[in-house]
C-alpha cells in the first residue's frame, strides 16, 4: 500500500507544473483503478479542501468533485489513539507534528510506502520509504 501526501493530491488537481500534474494523476488513477493500493486520511483531505479552497481559490463545487474522485483512496481518520502515536513518531524523527501524523497514519493503515514531495525521499519511517514520484 502506498500512501499519498497531500502535495500529491494537489499536483493532480492543478495545472500549477504540468509534469508533475501528469505525474500524479496518473499515480492516483493507478492506485485507484488498477491496483487499489492508494491510501490517504481525512488529514490529507482536509489539508487539500483547505489549499484549494483558501490558497488557490477554487470553488466549493470543483474541490467537492475532487472530493469524490479521491473518496477510494481513504482508508482512516485521525483519532485519539493515532493523535498519541503521531507525537512518539514526532520525537522519534524529529519531524513536524504533521508529517508525523502522516507517518503514523501510513503505519496504521499497513502502507509500505509514503509518495510526498516533502518529506525526505529515501528516509525510511517505521519501515515505510518514502518516495518522491518527480
Amino acid at each position: 500500500m502506498r500512501f499519498f501526501d497531500t502535495n500529491i493530491l494537489l499536483y493532480a488537481a492543478t495545472d500549477q507544473d504540468a509534469r508533475k500534474g501528469d505525474s500524479a494523476r496518473e499515480l492516483i488513477a493507478h492506485a485507484i483503478t488498477v491496483n487499489h493500493d492508494g491510501c490517504i486520511s481525512t488529514q490529507v483531505l482536509g489539508e487539500f479542501a483547505n489549499v484549494m479552497v483558501g490558497k488557490l481559490k477554487q470553488s466549493h463545487k470543483v474541490v467537492d468533485g475532487y472530493l469524490d474522485y479521491f473518496r477510494d483512496l481513504l482508508k482512516t481518520g485521525v483519532t485519539i489513539d493515532l493523535v498519541r502515536r503521531t507525537m512518539d513518531v514526532k520525537e522519534e524523527y524529529g519531524i513536524q507534528f504533521y508529517d508525523a501524523l502522516i507517518v503514523s497514519t501510513a503505519e496504521k493503515i499497513g502502507c509500505t510506502e509514503i509518495v510526498s514531495e516533502d518529506l525526505n525521499p529515501g528516509q525510511t519511517y517505521r519501515g515505510m520509504a518514502v518516495v518522491n514520484p518527480f
